[in-house]
């Protein structure tokens, strides 16, 4: 990998929005891709604290040859106001997380639903023909369920505190992918009841922030019969490295994951949509391991 690389008249810049994000683990993944592929980029984070600054700072960067964007929260619909195409997947999930400049102005991409596809092939957890239970309803649900169902899921029961959320997520995609059959409940019926309808051998995504630093105790699902029916866990959080969902679903003898490698991946295919490239797996260690240090920090 390079190093000491220095910023010239030529260097292009890429860049975080968001609010807040200082803690962001995005700078250390992006800088080191570019010293990895030899590109002659820099990437900082911008806190954009106001939502009314949004557009400004997004025909500013514009105005200034900015090359790209990755887009956090709380601008990730937001930012959909101002882009002059959209990919379809960000469409059908609702939100962008990349733009690219191109020359009529900014193009959106939704990366985390790739980037949940790669982390669990690189994982090596099976989706096609499977059973998955979604833990949510929110903003990470919709790429999740994006991405289960275009990995061929049979079934997929939506769980959240509401049912009516669920029902809202789960109608948004029924239209696309008629051949899986999707259901949803709230977290006060039945839920264990209804998966123990389709057997075990069920797959569970948590994608809620229930657990997350500095709750690390937290569980959006406490029933032990709910994880006795899982074989595999994967949590979005990455912070805790090992979160109370994922002791859970060990204790009950299932495999569990966190969201970090759901981050490379998302923040790779970043990096490819911006350069035109293609990145392999094999930095992915080194580049996890880097990770893990930043977040520890």
């Amino acid at each position: 990998m390079k190093s000491n690389r220095e910023i010239n008249a030529r260097t292009g810049l890429l860049g975080l929005l968001g609010h807040p994000v200082a803690h962001s683990v995005s700078p250390y993944l992006q800088n080191h891709l570019a010293a990895i592929c030899g590109d002659d980029l820099r990437y900082l984070a911008f806190d954009i604290e106001d939502e009314e600054a949004l557009e400004d700072a997004i025909w500013g960067a514009y105005a200034m040859g900015v090359k790209g964007f990755n887009v956090t929260v709380p601008y990730k619909k937001a930012v959909m106001d101002y882009l002059e195409q959209v990919e379809e997947n960000a469409l059908q999930i609702g939100a962008v997380n990349t733009l690219k400049r191109e020359a009529d102005g900014w193009y959106g991409y939704n990366t985390d639903m790739p980037g949940l596809i790669r982390a669990l092939h690189y994982d090596k957890v099976q989706i096609e023909g499977k059973k998955v239970v979604l833990i949510g309803a929110g903003g990470a649900a919709n790429a999740a369920l994006c991405a289960v169902l275009e990995m061929g899921a049979a079934e997929v029961l939506v769980l959240n505190r509401t049912r009516t959320r669920a029902e809202q997520l789960a109608k948004r995609f029924i239209v696309k992918y008629p051949k899986s059959r999707i259901r949803t409940r709230g977290m006060d019926q039945d839920f264990v009841g209804c998966m123990r309808e389709s057997g075990t051998d069920w797959i569970a995504l948590q994608t809620t922030s229930v657990g997350m630093h500095p709750d690390v105790n937290g569980l959006a699902i406490t029933e032990d019969d709910f994880y006795k029916l899982l074989t595999v866990g994967y949590d979005i959080i990455f912070n805790p490295a090992e979160t109370a969902f994922m002791k859970k679903v060990e204790a009950a003898g299932g495999r569990a994951y966190n969201g970090l490698r759901m981050l490379l991946f998302q923040g790779i295919r970043s990096y490819e949509i911006w350069n035109g490239v293609q990145i392999g797996d094999e930095a992915a260690e080194e580049l996890l391991q880097g990770m893990r240090e930043q977040i520890g920090k």
